[in-house]
């Protein structure tokens, strides 16, 4: 027994042309409603008080629309041809113009709106947007109008430097965290520069990070009003050498997030090797119980690799079994790990960071371990730029600064299985929509309604 259930609809199309509704209707599996433009006041929108005259001849535009009903929805927009008698007496010709809807994709503003903030915002992948509009609202889409839609809006938005004029206007900065990466397809390299509000100003791909071009960027940058105070970056020399040429008297702490990656690079060079010449001593031997042994060292790899206290009470009881069964190496291994989590975490002085370091070398030279050796040597060669904030004041709550490796990972996750970035122009489309929503709480809607007719950037 079939049953038919009516509900109100509303949306910001039946909101405009409510005089034009006409009824609506089930086609195919899909939900039609129509709409008869030729009922619709554009008396206002043409500058006319004359009577309005239609030809005969009529044609019908269809229009997918976000659903969560059973059925897909379609707009059917029926239109012809229009004229008037302006005030000379001249017949003038008009076909209606249909808003909220784009009649070159079909599709309403509220699916283009939605597909654009998943893709930039939320960095789902092109792809994945396509079968959720599928699955969830039954839609067709392909990446392809996707990615016209997203360079449609970024072009009508302001330029790169005009939009970082923006967002300095709206809140100055007086810290530069920079960065590069370079994106899957291209030997370029894109160098971003995030602030102390965890905003992403401004990106620029160059050829390379070589230190020129790193240092007429930051220039351009310092023209446009970023003025700085305080710097952070990896350790490359191409933009420490940079930074300081733009701004002589600038106070440069390396980034944590590089500091940490370098030694944690080394603790698992170390942890693998081991591992290796257990499994290997155990397939020498035959000894069932050591390769077992090397099975448990894979299986908690990562657990090893942790911080004390992000180590979870299972974790923990595994950790001591594999303790109790090895020769030492894993609780020394451990203690090596809670030295290097003192010194950046529970060290308040340079003197005390400097007492701690001394004990993990005497700890480290007793493991003679080649790759753990190598952690000294990075503190030797590295300590005045990963330490400074012990040293300067004022720098202390950038100990954990992030920011520039933040905004690469931003860059990462939206380039996600290379799907919808595949040209300069359209990365920086991403930025800029992404910038207009996250920092200036801009509508998209107004920009793809409005296009090039939008005078200005609005101020928040």
């Amino acid at each position: 027994m079939a049953i038919t259930v009516q509900m109100q609809f509303t949306s910001a199309v039946t909101e405009i042309y409510q005089d034009a509704f006409v009824g609506s209707s089930i086609e195919n599996g899909t939900t039609v409603i129509q709409f008869d433009l030729r009922k619709h006041d554009f008396h206002q929108e043409l500058g006319t008080k004359a009577t309005l005259c239609w030809r005969k001849e009529s044609y019908h535009v269809d229009v997918h629309e976000l659903s969560t009903f059973h059925n897909p929805m379609t707009y059917r927009f029926i239109v012809a041809q229009g004229s008037y008698l302006n005030d000379q007496h001249q017949r003038v010709y008009f076909t209606p113009e249909i808003k909220g809807v784009s009649t070159s994709q079909h599709m309403s503003h509220s699916v283009i709106r939605l597909a654009c903030y998943l893709a930039v915002v939320c960095g789902v992948s092109l792809r994945h947007i396509a079968l959720l509009f599928s699955v969830l609202f039954l839609i067709p889409l392909s990446k392809s109008s996707m990615k016209r839609w997203i360079d449609d809006i970024g072009v009508h938005l302001p330029t790169p430097e005009e939009m970082l004029q923006q967002l300095l206007a709206l809140a100055p900065a007086t810290e530069c965290h920079i960065d590069g990466y370079y994106p899957l397809g291209t030997d370029h390299c894109v160098m971003v520069v995030k602030d102390e509000h965890d905003r992403i100003l401004i990106t620029h791909e160059a050829a390379s990070e070589n230190g020129e071009d790193a240092r007429q960027f930051l220039q351009r940058c310092k023209d446009l009003g970023l003025n700085v105070t305080a710097a952070f970056s990896d350790y490359s020399q191409s933009f420490t050498e940079a930074i300081t040429a733009v701004w002589p008297h600038v106070r440069f702490q390396a980034d944590h997030f590089h500091t940490v990656k370098n030694i944690w690079g080394h603790l698992k060079k170390s942890l693998f090797s081991y591992r290796r010449q257990i499994k290997a001593h155990g397939e020498a031997k035959s000894d069932e119980q050591v390769m077992e042994q090397a099975k448990t060292l894979w299986q908690l790899r990562w657990s090893l690799l942790k911080k004390p206290a992000n180590v979870s009470s299972e974790e923990k009881q595994a950790i001591a079994a594999l303790d109790s069964e090895d020769a030492g190496f894993v609780h020394r291994f451990r203690s090596i790990i809670r030295q290097l989590v003192n010194i950046f975490d529970h060290a308040h002085r340079e003197a005390q960071a400097t007492l701690r370091l001394q004990q993990l070398r005497k700890d480290i030279r007793a493991m003679e371990d080649q790759h753990l050796e190598k952690i000294p040597q990075f503190f030797d060669d590295h300590w005045d730029q990963a330490l400074r904030y012990l040293r300067k004041k004022g720098m202390g709550k950038h100990r954990r600064g992030s920011n520039s490796e933040s905004g690469m990972r931003l860059l990462r996750r939206l380039e996600k299985n290379h799907d919808g970035i595949r040209s300069a122009a359209t990365r920086q489309h991403y930025i800029q929509i992404y910038q207009a929503i996250k920092y200036l709480s801009l509508d998209i809607a107004k920009f793809i309604e409005q296009g090039p007719h939008i005078a200005e950037l609005p101020r928040v």
